[in-house]
C-alpha cells in the first residue's frame, strides 16, 4: 500500500501547476477545490479530474476578456483559459456589481471546465450576498425524459446563502449522476449506479463501456429544470446549446450575485436563514423512509472544511483531512 500525506499531495499539485505557470491565488484555489472534493468522497471531481488538467492547459489562448459590460451585467470570453481562472474572474465581477447595484449577472464561455460549482457560490455567500450559478455540463451527455438521444448537459445548479456563522451551499447536477461517474466506474472496475445511464438502445446499463447518455433526475420535473438550464447557459447568453455543442469550449456559464439588502437588511436575512436551517435540522425523520439519512444535513455548511468520508477512491481510502495525515 502506498500512502501520502495530504500536505505532500498538495505540494505535488502546487509544483505541477507552477511548472505550467499557474501560481499564487489561482493555484491555491485550484488545489483546494480538487482536494476538498477528494476528501469529501466526490472522487469524480477530485484528484482523478486534476490529473486531466493538461487537456485544458494545452488549449489556452490568452487571459479572459470582458467583451460587454454594464453596471449590473457582463459577458466574458475566456479565450480557452482554465475554467477555474475564468470563473473566478466572473464571480469577482458579479460580487462587485451586486454590492454596487444589488445585482451582478455575469456570463462566460470559451473556457475549459472547472471542477465543482460549490466554491464559487460559497465565495459569493461569504461576501454577504446570495449566489446562484449554473453551467452547461455537456456537450450532449443527457437524454431528455423518456428519450434515448443525448441532447442536454448534466447542467449543475448551485445556490449560496450567507448565514450568521457560515454560509450554506447547495450544489447538484440536474442529471441523475454526473458524467464523470462513467470515467470513475471504468477506472475502478465498478458497475454504474442503477437507473442512471442508458445505452444506445435506450435501455438502462450498469456497464461503463456501454454508457451512451445520462438521464435527468426527478423524472419530468428534473427534465424541465435540466432543459431550462440548457437554455439559460445557451441561447440566453448567446452561445451554443443542445446538439450544436461539440466540445467544452462551446459551453456556457452563468453566475448571479444578489444583495439581500435590495429588500431587507443582511442581519435579518442571516437570522431568518439560521431559523429555517435549524427547523430543517430538527425535523423529525419519517420512520424507515427509503434513502433517508436523518443525521446528515441537507446542505453543505460552507464555512467549515468537510470531514472525509470512508468510501473508496479509486483503490485508496481517505483516512483524514488533516495536513499530516494520509491518503492511502
Amino acid at each position: 500500500m502506498i500512502t501520502a500525506k495530504v500536505k505532500e499531495i498538495k505540494q505535488l499539485m502546487k509544483d505541477a501547476l507552477a511548472l505550467r505557470r499557474i501560481t499564487g491565488e489561482d493555484a491555491q484555489f485550484i488545489i483546494d477545490d480538487y482536494m476538498e472534493s477528494e476528501l469529501e468522497g466526490h472522487q469524480t471531481h477530485g484528484l482523478s479530474k486534476f490529473l486531466m488538467i493538461d487537456a485544458g492547459l494545452a488549449e489556452r489562448e490568452g487571459a479572459p476578456e470582458v467583451i460587454s459590460e454594464s453596471a449590473s451585467f457582463a459577458k466574458i470570453d475566456g479565450h480557452r483559459e482554465l475554467g477555474h481562472i475564468t470563473a473566478l474572474k466572473a464571480v469577482r465581477m458579479s460580487i462587485e456589481k451586486a454590492k454596487a447595484t444589488g445585482i451582478g449577472l455575469v456570463a462566460f464561455s470559451n473556457n475549459s471546465r472547472y471542477s465543482r460549482v460549490t466554491p464559487y457560490t460559497r465565495m459569493i455567500a461569504d461576501a454577504g450576498l446570495i449566489g446562484v450559478m449554473t453551467n452547461n455540463g455537456g456537450p450532449c451527455c443527457v437524454a431528455p425524459f423518456s428519450g434515448k438521444r443525448a441532447i442536454f448537459g448534466t447542467n449543475p445548479l448551485s445556490f449560496g446563502f450567507p448565514g450568521e456563522k457560515s454560509s450554506y451551499v447547495f450544489d447538484f447536477a440536474t442529471a441523475e449522476k454526473v458524467w464523470g461517474a462513467v470515467r470513475q466506474c471504468y477506472v475502478e472496475g465498478k458497475p454504474l449506479p442503477p437507473n442512471s445511464f442508458i445505452d444506445e438502445d435506450g435501455s438502462f446499463t450498469s456497464d461503463p463501456e456501454k454508457a451512451y447518455a445520462g438521464v435527468p433526475f426527478g423524472g419530468p420535473k428534473g427534465n424541465a429544470l435540466c432543459f431550462a438550464l440548457e437554455v439559460m447557459t445557451g441561447a440566453f447568453i448567446g452561445v451554443k446549446m443542445g446538439l450544436e455543442t461539440k466540445d467544452e469550449f462551446d459551453l456556457g456559464y452563468l453566475v448571479c450575485a444578489l444583495s439581500p439588502e435590495m429588500f431587507t437588511d443582511l442581519a435579518s436575512f442571516k437570522a431568518e436563514m439560521e431559523k429555517i436551517a435549524g427547523d430543517v435540522r430538527t425535523c423529525p425523520p419519517r420512520a424507515r423512509a427509503e434513502g433517508l439519512r436523518p443525521r446528515r444535513d441537507l446542505w453543505r455548511n460552507a464555512g467549515q472544511r468537510p470531514q472525509p468520508r470512508g468510501g473508496r477512491h479509486a483503490g485508496r481510502r481517505v483516512r483524514a483531512a488533516k495536513e499530516d495525515e494520509c491518503l492511502a
